[in-house]
């Protein structure tokens, strides 16, 4: 079966400390992501986490405006200490540069994700339907809890997740409609099945962690899962495309 893939964690950019196997150049996770048969990626670049956040937007809006198939995702901070605009201003920015979702890095950048810090920036994202997408590592459940009960229409992803979540992901699962599980480190035995089966296929999203992690072990859980064909397309591609922001192609 032929399924498109559209992946929602991919980094482009020059990393800081890449592993000698995943140090891979611009131009070969693009023959990477061909290779597997992901015609579409979501990406954010690396200079956008690991050095200066508007820097590294800038040179995702660059390198999406000269690829078609790359749908760029901005790294945000606060709006505290006037580095991002904030409001009305920060939908602009974003729509600006052609991001279609956002990143959140708080432990490398320096704050949290609790009302104080995040309340305002969460309150603009929730409302104009912008998704953002967090690594586990980053966050906790428990932080997860709060941010989506302060912001109830907030789509957010959580990535990298692992494969002893359930107990965790579970209540928060049935408790949150817009939390969603990135799939490419949601190693469950028959994990897919069962959240499918429980919550739904629209509460999974493909993703690879491109260049850092293997492609293809994210798309086999995917091809063999014991799910529709249906299904299978909406993780692959669909649930995607129906959340990320539209203001940005306006």
């Amino acid at each position: 079966m032929s399924i498109p893939f559209f992946d929602c964690n991919v980094m482009f950019g020059p990393r800081s400390a890449p592993r000698p196997e995943s140090a891979l150049s611009d131009e070969e996770i693009l023959e990477e992501l061909a290779r597997t048969g992901v015609e579409r990626a979501l990406f954010v670049h690396a200079w956008a986490k690991e050095y200066d956040p508007r820097i590294g937007n800038e040179q995702a809006a660059e390198w999406a405006a000269a690829h078609p198939n790359l749908t760029p995702a901005f790294v945000l901070l606060p709006e505290h200490t006037d580095e991002l605009p904030a409001g009305d201003a920060l939908l602009g920015y974003l729509a600006a540069g052609g991001a279609q979702a956002v990143w959140l890095y708080p432990k490398p950048h320096g704050y949290g994700l609790g009302e104080a810090w995040c309340g305002a920036m969460f309150g603009t994202l929730a409302e104009a339907g912008v998704p953002v997408l967090i690594e586990l590592d980053q966050t906790s459940w428990g932080e997860i809890d709060g941010v989506l009960g302060k912001h109830p229409a907030l789509n957010l992803i959580v990535c990298r997740t692992g494969y002893r979540i359930t107990r965790w992901a579970y209540p928060l699962l049935a408790r949150h409609a817009g939390l969603r599980i990135e799939t490419s480190f949601f190693e469950q035995h028959l994990g897919i099945e069962a959240v499918v089966e429980k919550f739904g296929a629209d509460r999974l999203v493909f993703g690879t962690g491109l260049p850092a992690y293997d492609s293809g072990g994210a798309i086999t859980p995917i091809l063999y899962a014991a799910i529709d064909d249906a299904d299978k397309r909406r993780l692959a591609t669909g649930n995607l495309e129906s959340i990320l922001w539209k203001g940005a192609r306006a």
